[in-house]
Parts: structure tokens; C-alpha cells; sequence
């Protein structure tokens, strides 16, 4: 359907948008219900700023055999080489400064635009127990903190970028260990909230929203798919050169 169809008042509004190359929903306004009145969207003119805000927050487990001459503390000093564990070859990393990386995430295209989002992001390691994250034993004795500080959107006209744009994203890897058994646990903890840009006030909130949920989603589900599995693997392989050189 074309655009200015889409636009004329009074009329069904349909949005069809492909997210990475997978149809999203359909989604119809009610019949009565006329686009002008709701979206003032013949003049493409909109006061409302349509803020959202999206959060998640993720807590894994596994059992993990740490190997007392190869401790995962040390493992975790290993700052550039768990940022590659986190993020796979499939997403191109640039090392800034020795805890400083810039992450180019996987392109998405929604509705007729493209963006690829760059994660600017911090990872280090932390001893002192005062500044872990609240859900943290203070018994545990190193933490390795990714945080994300911010957010470009490449590929994506200025126009369109996402207004008043904040990301509060941190996450953690530890050893806890027990008498019984020590786990390894990773978290993650974000929070985004935006505008969306004047120029999609024809294009319902709930669609807006949708297609966000659905790229969050999908970026989350690519990290932490294996993660703990990529991890315990690495370890492995780090505890078997460790004792190699130690022979």
C-alpha cells in the first residue's frame, strides 16, 4: 500500500515492516477510527513525543570446576578476551584503550529504514565489593563489569534517530563459590527510554514498540544463547594451557 494511501483520514491503517528479514505482525486501526485525529498524520506534524521504555533483566547460572592454579579470578583479568566471548565474531569489536570497545551490532531493517546500532562500552574488574551490583554476594571476590555508556545508530538518516535517546546498561560475570559447588553466574541489567522521531507519527506506537521489543529481543537472545556454554568451554581451555605451562 502506498504511503499516501496510508495518510488519507478515516481510512483502515495497515503496517506491514520486515525486522531482519522476518514479517512483522500485521497490525489494523479500527475501521471508525480516523488516522488524522489520532496521529495528525496527514502534515506529518505530531506534538506528542511517544516515549517508551524498555527494560530487561536476565540472571544465569551454571556449575563451574575451577581449577585452583588457574583460578576464574585470574581468567577474568583476561578483560579482552571475555568482551570476545561475550560478543562473537559475528559482531565486529574495535578495542578503544584497554577497557574502553566499540560494538557494531547486527544491521536491522524495519519498516523502509536501516540502522546498525555501535555499543560504546567499559569492561572491567572489580574486587572491591562496595561498588558490585546490588544482587552480588559480598562474598564473592571479583566481578567483571561490561557497561554500556553509549548508543550510534549508523546507517540511520539523523531524521529518524530515536529523540532524547538514554541506555543504562550493565552486566556482570563471577565465581560463587560454595562448600559444595561454585557457580559461575552472569547478569544482565538494561533500561532504554526514547522518543520516537516526528516523521513515524503515522506509524501506531504499538507497532514502534513491537518492532523495538522484537530487535531487543533478538540481540539479547544472540549474546546470551551459549553464553555460559562459550564460558565454561573458554575456561577449559584456559585451565588446560595453564597446566601445560606449568609441566
Amino acid at each position: 500500500m502506498a504511503i499516501n494511501s496510508i495518510l488519507n483520514p478515516c481510512q483502515p491503517l495497515y503496517c506491514t515492516s520486515f525486522v531482519r528479514g522476518t514479517l512483522f505482525k500485521k497490525n489494523m486501526l479500527p475501521q471508525h477510527l480516523c488516522v488524522e485525529e489520532r496521529f495528525c498524520s496527514r502534515s506529518f506534524r505530531c506534538e506528542s513525543k511517544r516515549n517508551s521504555t524498555f527494560t530487561h533483566k536476565s540472571n544465569n547460572q551454571n556449575i563451574l570446576r575451577e581449577l585452583p592454579e588457574a583460578s576464574f579470578d585470574e581468567y577474568l583479568e583476561q578483560k579482552e578476551r571475555i568482551v570476545h566471548i561475550i560478543f562473537p565474531g559475528k559482531f565486529p569489536r574495535e578495542q578503544l584503550n584497554e577497557e574502553q570497545w566499540k560494538v557494531s551490532m547486527t544491521p536491522v531493517e524495519a519498516l523502509f529504514l536501516t540502522c546498525q546500532p555501535v555499543l560504546h562500552l567499559s569492561a572491567r574488574c572489580i574486587s572491591d565489593a562496595e561498588n558490585y551490583p546490588p544482587e552480588v554476594s559480598r562474598n564473592v571476590t571479583k566481578v567483571f563489569e561490561v557497561q554500556v555508556s553509549k548508543c550510534e545508530f549508523q546507517k540511520l538518516p539523523v531524521e529518524y534517530a530515536p529523540k532524547n535517546f538514554k541506555i543504562s546498561c550493565r552486566g556482570a560475570i563471577y565465581l560463587e563459590r560454595q562448600k559444595k559447588n561454585s557457580w559461575m553466574k552472569n547478569q544482565l541489567d538494561f533500561k532504554i527510554t526514547l522518543d520516537f522521531p516526528p516523521l513515524l507519527a503515522w506509524v501506531p506506537e504499538y507497532v514502534l514498540q513491537g518492532i523495538v521489543n522484537t530487535v531487543l529481543k533478538t540481540y539479547i537472545d544472540d549474546i546470551n544463547n551459549g553464553l555460559a556454554l562459550r564460558l565454561l568451554e573458554d575456561y577449559n581451555s584456559y585451565k588446560r594451557n595453564h597446566s601445560k605451562n606449568s609441566a
